[in-house]
């Protein structure tokens, strides 16, 4: 196998992934979410689904650190 050749193979292995390029800890990002941690730990170990409301949260999460980021940006 050759590195270009891992893929990703679901929807929880993108939000592990995610997380820790956020360079989060799973408290860190269910506060973040306003979510509990054993929630959090559940989905990503895969004992429950990933919801649609919880995918909701993670896209505004997205969105306002896509915010943060333009924003530190542009401040001389």
């Amino acid at each position: 196998m050759k590195f270009n050749q891992i893929t990703i193979e679901d929807d929880v292995e993108r939000l592990i992934i995610l997380r820790k390029r956020f360079n989060l800890n799973q408290f860190q990002l269910a506060k973040e979410l306003k979510i509990s941690k054993s929630y959090l730990t559940k989905i990503e170990n895969r004992s429950l689904p990933l919801s649609s409301a919880f995918i909701e949260k993670l896209n505004d999460y997205l969105k306002r650190e896509k915010l943060l980021y333009e924003k530190n940006i542009y401040i001389d």
